[in-house]
C-alpha cells in the first residue's frame, strides 16, 4: 500500500507503553484510494508530501518507509 505524506510529527514524549521507542514519527498518509491512514515511519524521517509504502503492521498500527 502506498501514499503520501499529509502530515507529520515527532514524538518526544511517549505513554509508558511507547517510552522506549521515542523519539518516534507518526504520519497521516494519503492513499491511493484518496482515504487517510494513522501510522509510524521506520527509516529516514520524512516530510509533507514524501511518497511512502506501507512495510509492516504492528499490533494494528500500519509503519510506513520512504519511497526512493
Amino acid at each position: 500500500m502506498t501514499g503520501s505524506v499529509y502530515t507529520e510529527t515527532v514524538v518526544y514524549l511517549a505513554p509508558e507503553a511507547f517510552a522506549a521507542d521515542v523519539p518516534y514519527q507518526v504520519v497521516i498518509v494519503t492513499l491511493e484510494d484518496g482515504s487517510r491512514t494513522t501510522g509510524r515511519v521506520l527509516g529516514d524521517r520524512v516530510a509533507i508530501d514524501d511518497r511512502v509504502e506501507q512495510v509492516e503492521t504492528r499490533d494494528g498500527v500500519p509503519f510506513f518507509r520512504k519511497l526512493p
